[in-house]
């Protein structure tokens, strides 16, 4: 699932299915942006309306449309990031003072999310068993960590080499969380699987590795740079590319 700018510069959503490609768009909309999807084909993103300056945000299942709100919160603005297979959603609540809090909305319930210590939570994905990975940010620290959280836990991501800024982008139903990082050599790919991490580094693009999928085949999605002048290619890998630190 993704998003694309037609001939008119509206944006649509779309997805692509055994060898199928179907456009969308949120009822009303001029620019309908697609930010994840389930393993079940629940996909949620972003929409805007003409003359309403809001952000708005939908999810969409089988051709059933319907805009997000959060329980509690009617004026807030926010992000939605995530979604598993149960509907579960993922994302930050704006806010103009610190903390900014993450949250999980499950079945019409709001649970905050907030990293100990730090001053903002962005959570980026969940899978089926509710665990949530993200990152966070401390005010005044040069630096990007990431975070697990299982069970009201939360746990630091930390791949072998990385210089502070990490971003777990995406954590699949068999419990694996893939992203990226910096390091002083460029940037990296990463798997986290029962505490082991992966280096990943797409084969023939040895400039820059951004990992920003992967399913319960282990299979990953990566956006990476193969130079500066031919810029940025999407290539889908079966199996980890990869080398254990």
């Amino acid at each position: 699932a993704g998003s694309f700018l037609d001939s008119k510069n509206e944006g649509h959503g779309f997805l692509l299915f055994q060898g199928r490609l179907t456009p969308f768009q949120f009822p009303g909309s001029v620019f309908t942006n697609v930010n994840d999807m389930s393993r079940n084909g629940i996909i949620v993103g972003d929409f805007s309306v003409a003359g309403d300056p809001r952000g708005h945000h939908y999810m969409v299942h089988a051709g059933g449309f319907h805009e997000i709100k959060l329980p509690g919160h009617p004026n807030a603005d926010f992000t939605v990031t995530g979604v598993n297979a149960n509907g579960d959603v993922v994302g930050t609540i704006s806010s103009d003072t610190l903390p900014v809090n993450g949250y999980v909305l499950h079945n019409g319930k709001i649970t905050l999310l907030l990293v100990p210590g730090s001053d903002v939570t962005l959570p980026t994905s969940i899978n089926d068993e509710g665990v949530v990975v993200g990152e966070f940010l401390i005010q005044f620290v040069n630096e990007n960590p990431a975070f697990l959280w299982k069970d009201g836990v939360f746990s630091n991501i930390n791949p072998p080499g990385n210089d502070g800024f990490v971003n777990a982008t995406k954590v699949s139903n068999s419990g694996v969380v893939v992203g990226f990082y910096e390091a002083f050599d460029g940037t990296h790919g990463f798997a986290l699987d029962n505490g082991t991490y992966t280096k990943i580094d797409a084969p023939d693009f040895p400039r820059e590795t951004f990992i920003q999928a992967v399913n319960k085949f282990d299979n990953i999605l990566v956006q990476a740079e193969l130079n500066t002048q031919q810029g940025f290619n999407t290539v889908l890998f079966k199996g980890f590319c990869a080398a254990a630190f």
